[in-house]
């Protein structure tokens, strides 16, 4: 029974070791799939958009919102799209809600 545990603590170091350098490479491919040539705009005075045209992996719109009645802010995404697609929000009720910063992420 004592030499499994002490057999188990012995391998511990070299699964640490191994998650430590595995986690590197994994972030390194991840970071090159970075979609480019992104734009922005806003159509309306209530909604936006994000579209990427070059690389691989995908992009959505944020977009940052305000309360035309409390002055409060709030973000609004739109859905993640692939290259050359179009992605796109509103803030809400037209008459409530306006754009106030067009964003985008990338995964």
């Amino acid at each position: 029974m004592n030499i499994r545990k002490l057999t188990s603590l012995a391998m511990t170091p070299l699964v640490l070791a191994g998650i430590a350098v595995a986690a590197p490479i994994a972030g390194a491919t991840a970071a090159s799939a970075t979609p480019d040539g992104c734009q922005v705009g806003k159509p309306t005075e209530n909604t936006g958009f994000a579209i990427c045209h070059r690389g691989t992996g995908q992009v959505r719109v944020k977009v940052t919102c305000e309360d035309g009645v409390t002055g409060r802010s709030h973000f609004a995404y739109g859905p993640w799209v692939g290259i050359d697609k179009k992605s796109s929000v509103a803030c809400g009720a037209v008459q409530r809600y306006f754009v106030t910063l067009v964003d985008y992420q990338t995964r």
